[in-house]
């Protein structure tokens, strides 16, 4: 079974809708990109400062409790949300056959997002952060970010309710939770925190927020792409439609649950701990199932892979999301969980999530998307391909680099009668990888950045055919055709 070829009317439609989302999305594409390259040296210098404490310690703001801090929001407000918000508007806009009617309205409420963006990261660098993961800006902030991104992603709602078809695509199912979660993890957690509540609860609702964000928001977003991206490349429907949506609302009921086992053994009911890792297990079941159903879709055309930018860096991104499920499962346990809760291995955790499965999704939409609204192909599938390796070598690095450290540090902080300074000085060694990590990481984004620049001045190749990884501009008309599938 095939998904049915679009008709000419299809066509013009598409075209009308891409043309309507084209100065929007490319706005939050390139605001997204330009936040990425930046949080990416902020990732390298604050793992040199952490590699060698000795740098830079006549001056206070190359510290690294204020380097790590401005990379984080950098990272995660500046690239993932506008990243996120970017494809969720053109994606929608697809799935329920809308044109973008306010693109005004939505540009002036990025331009919002930025300053709000900027603002918390020169408050954080000039040391007014509060040592919160990703809510460490001051506490007047938070109702720009949500007046910004109330503004922007209000107009997801009218498209989604005036869509055309009865029945939801699981895209769009996941996309409007996304748009909907967001709002409420962001709000609740900065009034619990900015309230006066108690310092242990302000911790475990940071943990809360943060496992929240990636639950609610991240994986929302990276499995509205795959599950579009990976059925129009490959020209086949979802292997199984019943587990798509048993999945979703898995993830709906159980990810709310999820965090506070991050401080397993803290001051907290002991039920709250262990509900989250229950919780974080059972999601991990419900993940496990939508990768395995996403590969069945793709069965018999994984040699797109070899050729297809999008499909490549898509199919990347669920198979990080199923190694974080794995790891985030693992850590939630007591066995594993009472050693590395407070070790690098829960910043690696992070990291493959906010730049592993996240990031490389949206490279497999942006790359997918940007043709389509330009009107031009990207300018070489060699680049393409250095982004591809670089960034997958550098989350690798990475992510073994914060486990084996983190089990180091992990196993030393175990010892009553080692002090957390030996715990640190044995496992620094580890935290060379994440410099070069973060090294090949940045050097990805040129690439990356380079590219999408050109494609937003319109000096994208203008001739016939797609860009490809192993082929060259216009040899041939698509992906399926190079790979040799009918």
């Amino acid at each position: 079974m095939t998904v049915p070829q679009p008709t000419q009317e299809d066509l013009n439609e598409r075209a009308a809708i891409d043309r309507s989302a084209r100065y929007p999305v490319m706005f939050f594409f390139t605001s997204a990109a330009a936040w990425l390259l930046f949080a990416t040296v902020m990732g390298f210098v604050s793992s040199l400062k952490l590699r060698y404490p000795g740098l830079w310690d006549e001056c206070a703001y190359m510290g690294y409790g204020r380097l790590f801090p401005v990379h984080y929001n950098s990272l995660v407000y500046g690239w993932a949300m506008q990243a996120g918000i970017g494809v969720m508007l053109w994606l929608m806009a697809r799935l329920t056959r809308s044109r973008i009617e306010n693109p005004v309205a939505l540009i002036v409420a990025g331009h919002v997002w930025n300053a709000a963006v900027g603002l918390a990261v020169i408050a954080v660098w000039f040391g007014a952060g509060r040592s919160l993961v990703l809510l460490d800006f001051p506490g007047w902030m938070w109702p720009l970010f949500a007046a910004s991104y109330a503004i922007t992603v209000v107009w997801v709602i009218p498209m989604f309710l005036g869509r055309r078809n009865t029945l939801f695509y699981i895209s769009e199912l996941y996309l409007i939770g996304a748009a909907v979660w967001f709002p409420w993890i962001f709000i609740t957690a900065n009034l619990l925190i900015n309230k006066g509540s108690a310092p242990a609860m302000g911790a475990g609702t940071n943990a809360w927020y943060v496992s929240n964000l990636i639950y609610f928001w991240m994986a929302p977003i990276a499995l509205a792409v795959a599950y579009y991206i990976i059925p129009k490349i490959s020209g086949r429907p979802i292997y199984s439609y019943p587990l798509a949506q048993a999945s979703f609302w898995v993830l709906a009921i159980l990810a709310g649950w999820t965090g506070f086992s991050r401080f397993m053994g803290g001051p907290f009911p002991a039920w709250m701990p262990a509900v989250s890792g229950a919780a974080t297990i059972f999601i991990l079941l419900a993940i496990v199932a939508t990768v395995v159903n996403l590969m069945l879709t793709l069965k018999g055309c994984t040699k797109l892979w070899e050729y297809s930018p999008s499909l490549r860096f898509t199919v990347l991104g669920m198979l990080m999301l199923a190694v974080y499920a794995v790891l985030s499962a693992m850590g939630s346990t007591f066995v594993f969980g009472k050693n590395l809760q407070f070790t690098h291995f829960i910043a690696g955790l992070d990291t493959l999530a906010f730049y592993g499965f996240f990031s490389m999704t949206m490279f497999g939409a942006f790359y997918f998307i940007v043709p389509r609204i330009t009107g031009s192909e990207w300018p070489s599938g060699a680049r393409i391909r250095s982004h591809f390796w670089f960034s997958t070598y550098g989350i690798i690095t990475m992510v073994v680099s914060m486990l084996v450290g983190g089990i180091a540090q992990g196993g030393d902080l175990a010892q009553w009668d080692r002090s957390f300074s030996v715990s640190f000085v044995n496992s620094n060694a580890y935290m060379m990888g994440r410099v070069l990590a973060w090294a090949l990481i940045t050097w990805s984004n040129f690439y990356f950045l380079y590219q999408l620049g050109l494609m937003f001045l319109g000096k994208g190749r203008k001739t016939a055919g797609p860009t490809l990884i192993h082929a060259e501009p216009g040899e041939v008309p698509s992906a399926r055709a190079a790979a040799g599938i009918q």
